[in-house]
């Protein structure tokens, strides 16, 4: 496993299986400790769950912090994502 910031930095991502949006954002949900990347864009995302609420953030590298996800663009959905253990 690799620290977030390893990830971020170091483009740790693991790239050995590609994943549809819909598989990467269950594996998203279902699991703990889990970052998904767009293979199109390479920007990381994050699910940030507070009481009943569930929030897609994606890591803005310009001001190095997690900001709320209001939209993904279709050609970054259609197109593969991985899906990288963090801890």
């Amino acid at each position: 496993m690799l620290n977030l910031e390893e990830i971020l930095k170091g483009n740790k991502v693991n790239k050995t299986k590609e994943y549809k949006f819909s598989e990467a954002l269950q594996e998203l949900l279902d699991k703990s400790n889990i970052i998904i990347t767009s293979k199109k864009t390479g920007d990381s995302y994050i699910v940030y769950k507070l009481k009943e609420k569930i929030k897609l953030k994606f890591y803005n590298s310009v001001i190095g912090t997690w900001q709320i996800c209001s939209f993904l663009s279709p050609d970054e959905i259609l197109d593969s994502w991985y899906v990288t253990q963090i801890g």
